[in-house]
């Protein structure tokens, strides 16, 4: 089970169809918590990975959260009812023809095929004088000038998406390169503090995994 998608059996939600207000949630640290959390999730989970699985909160009871929504140390999931309402529509369920086909090509082919759509049309004359600072055109102008620019701004938006996930992959190559070092000082030490820090550490390299899920999925659309 990734990352992405409650570990929790038959609990659809997953960051990409998650409702407003529902968060994810990493395995607990601490010996005690997790063997709670290990009766609590008996047959409930088909595979638990206790450093990259994650659970909805969903599945966790009001008084688990203090008043900043966070989940307090001593939570347990208890909430396994069937009646879990799940989102209804999934953001990127391809649903229209088109929407199929497309989904069946690769990423790289989309963009190869945007790209070459790019270079039939034309560049409208006079491009500094027909925009304003919005990235409009100022009054009428063909329907292949409207073309351009569209696939112009999705062009651009696809280089920023890629600079994203280039930043975010170096990010998690340090977190986890961080995370190994504190796991091994706080082996060797039993320090209370660095198996705090190596939680926290955890958390934002989970968070990262996420955005560059969600990122690459918006890309590929």
């Amino acid at each position: 089970m990734t990352n992405t998608q409650c570990a929790v059996q038959n609990c659809k939600i997953s960051v990409f169809n998650k409702p407003p207000g529902v968060t994810f949630h990493p395995c607990p640290t601490s010996s005690e918590i997790r063997n709670r959390w290990l009766n609590a999730l008996k047959h409930k989970c088909i595979q638990l990975d206790w450093s990259k699985s994650r659970i909805c909160s969903k599945h966790f009871e009001t008084k688990y959260f203090d008043s900043s929504r966070k989940l307090r140390p001593n939570a347990v999931p208890t909430i396994f009812s069937s009646n879990i309402k799940q989102p209804i529509h999934k953001v990127f369920s391809p649903k229209s023809r088109i929407e199929r086909l497309l989904s069946k090509k690769s990423q790289s082919d989309i963009l190869q095929d945007i790209q070459s759509s790019m270079k039939r049309l034309r560049e409208p004359s006079n491009l500094d004088n027909i925009i304003n600072d919005q990235v409009k055109f100022r009054g009428e102008v063909s329907n292949e000038a409207q073309l351009w620019l569209i696939v112009k701004k999705q062009e651009h938006l696809n280089k920023r998406l890629q600079a994203i996930n280039v930043q975010n992959m170096k990010q998690i190559e340090l977190l986890q390169n961080s995370v190994q070092q504190y796991k091994k000082r706080s082996t060797d030490s039993n320090s209370e503090t660095h198996k705090y820090i190596v939680k926290c550490l955890q958390e934002k390299l989970s968070t990262l995994e996420e955005q560059i899920e969600i990122l690459t999925a918006i890309e590929s659309r």
